[in-house]
């Protein structure tokens, strides 16, 4: 028999650990370790396209986080692996059409709720299960029970606006107040199967996610904080001694970091290597952003989900630079293309067309060659619901999609789809994405809804400072938060609107709401102009180019529903759209070439 000796250093540490009740060399709690487990597996096949290709990996994966559910019902992990588990049977039902696989998706996402309805995570597993009765079951009863529900019990969570917006489309919302006050909902909609308890929605700040986009002129940047947050925002100057760059900082206060960033965010372009935050002995948290150098920059908040957005502009001027360009010796740098400066014949000539509504870009001699199109909502943001169930989501997509093909064959112009299929962009990334592109207009398609099923018509939107009701309504619906939302931000964005581009984006916004009516006027009946107007819509906000908001028509008009899910309706939508791009060009090679 062989015998075991134990060194007498090791004896001693595991007497230690004995007498403070844990072990001193041990690892991570079994709950924790089988989350980080399951969280390995995750992010592992999130980007594997073959191994997504398989059903049982699907499973596989899943399956790694129940185990963790059922093993360790009481560990402080187990909504979030609820909620992985419940993404990953809604997900792969998108690709499976199994229909066992949405029915596990929804009962994972009721037992977040149920269990967990003070997780933060509980109120985005209602929308989910809302969600998946109107677009996959066509159930509109259990869809209205289930959005009734979010509203009652998250009344102030990132997804009740979302929620009183889709159930006022299914026609069963009554009148509702924001700001934490009681959301008066029909009684009659409220008969979940499971009646969780009522939350205190109050939140704290974490900083849990951080995304970004870039060119080699721009980059944005957001912050996810979860709940609203107050924020400082500072400079440090280059350190050549210690090696330090220029940077900016930005300290949210209250705020802690979340699990899932444990290392800098590298963006390792020309304006922004990386992103680093470390918490500090006050509670706030910092973000520091490494510059490439001294670049402008401006921060805003949006909400729902609370996010701080910061854009940091190549050079000092910024894109404020082309408004220089007139009597000036400097480049104009729009998005890193470099234009050089205006010989003093071609100030001269510039000088003499200024004058009342003529831009600043057109001005500096800036073409179009690139036009990129927004298709609203997507994913998990179904956008407006007609009565009969059509999504505006998918509407908006296909229109989307034959614009960008008649851009590309008739007008002979790059185009960029923010996005290609039903996925969830987030309202900041959709201009960032043009900007990223160096896109030289920006079109974003939506189906316009009113509680009011008779009002009906066509109308564009630019951005701008607004007080007219309507607009702000409408805006605080688009942006899927409310209408308080909208007032308190107006004053920060204001500055947002880049006055540099407004008398482009009125322009064009004149010019297209005028082809697109008068296109469909010669096939339809009863089209009615809406005009244009100014709104403080998220979508636009850091556009850095003209760019314009859409409302096609009304999906909640029954006749309009009826046009809007038909191909020859989408298709003379598209043909009046691209008539008006066309007619914004013309314009101005016009201008530019007399």
């Amino acid at each position: 028999m062989r015998s075991r000796l134990v060194p007498a250093c090791f004896a001693i540490l595991l007497g230690a650990g004995m007498l403070s009740g844990t072990s001193a060399l041990a690892g991570p709690p079994p709950a924790e370790a089988a989350y980080q487990k399951a969280r390995r597996a995750y992010y592992g096949f999130r980007n594997d396209k073959e191994r997504k290709k398989f059903r049982h990996n699907w499973k596989n994966v899943a399956a790694k986080f129940e185990h963790l559910v059922d093993k360790f019902p009481k560990s402080s992990r187990v909504p979030d692996a609820l909620f992985t588990a419940g993404r990953l049977y809604h997900d792969l039902y998108l690709i499976s059409r199994v229909p066992a696989d949405l029915d596990h998706s929804i009962e994972l996402f009721n037992k977040l709720v149920k269990d967990f309805p003070e997780d933060h995570l509980a109120d985005d597993a209602q929308l989910f299960v809302a969600t998946a009765w109107i677009e996959f079951k066509k159930d509109q009863k259990k869809a209205r029970q289930a959005l009734a529900y979010l509203i009652e019990h998250f009344p102030d969570g990132d997804n009740a606006p979302k929620a009183r917006r889709m159930l006022e489309d299914l026609g069963g919302a009554a009148e509702q107040k924001h700001s934490g006050e009681q959301t008066k909902v029909k009684e009659a909609e409220v008969k979940p199967v499971k009646q969780a308890p009522s939350v205190n929605s109050a939140k704290h700040a974490v900083l849990e996610k951080i995304r970004h986009w870039s060119n080699p002129g721009y980059t944005r940047i957001a912050l996810y904080t979860r709940a609203k947050v107050r924020y400082k925002v500072g400079r440090l100057a280059a350190n050549e001694k210690q090696g330090k760059p220029p940077r900016l900082y930005v300290d949210l206060m209250a705020c802690e970091l979340g699990d899932e960033l444990t290392r800098p965010e590298p963006v390792q372009d020309r304006i922004v290597s990386r992103v680093r935050f470390a918490e500090r002995d006050d509670g706030s948290l910092r973000v520091v952003l490494d510059l490439g150098g001294e670049n402008s920059y401006r921060v805003f908040p949006l909400d729902t989900p609370e996010r701080v957005v910061i854009d940091v502009t190549r050079g000092e001027g910024g894109e404020d630079t082309v408004a220089k360009v007139i009597g000036q010796k400097l480049h104009v740098k729009t998005g890193g293309e470099t234009h050089k400066k205006p010989t003093k014949t071609e100030v001269a000539r510039l000088k003499k067309k200024s004058k009342p509504g003529v831009s600043l870009s057109m001005m500096a001699g800036l073409k179009i060659k690139c036009v990129a199109i927004d298709a609203g909502h997507g994913g998990k943001d179904p956008g407006a619901i007609g009565s009969s169930g059509a999504l505006e989501k998918k509407i908006a997509l296909k229109i989307a999609k034959r614009v960008a093909k008649l851009l590309k064959k008739n007008l002979k112009l790059d185009v960029i789809l923010t996005r290609k299929g039903d996925y969830f962009v987030p309202l900041e990334g959709r201009t960032a994405i043009a900007n990223e592109h160096n896109a030289d207009l920006f079109v974003s398609i939506h189906l316009n809804a009113h509680r009011n099923r008779k009002f009906r018509g066509v109308e564009t939107f630019y951005l701008d400072l607004t007080d007219d009701r309507y607009s702000i309504k409408l805006a605080a619906r688009e942006n899927a938060t409310s209408e308080k939302s909208i007032s308190d931000l107006k004053y920060i964005l204001a500055d947002l609107a880049l006055k540099s581009h407004v008398d482009d984006s009125i322009r064009l916004s004149r010019l297209v709401q005028k082809s697109l009516v008068g296109t469909l006027r010669k096939k339809y009946k009863r089209i009615k102009s809406l005009g244009i107007k100014p709104a403080l819509f998220y979508v636009l906000i850091g556009a850095r180019m003209p760019s314009i908001l859409i409302e096609t028509s009304f999906i909640t008009n029954p006749l309009e529903e009826k046009r809007l899910k038909s191909v020859a309706y989408q298709k003379s939508l598209a043909e009046g759209i691209v008539a008006g791009i066309s007619n914004f060009i013309k314009e101005r090679d016009k201008f530019l070439d007399p």
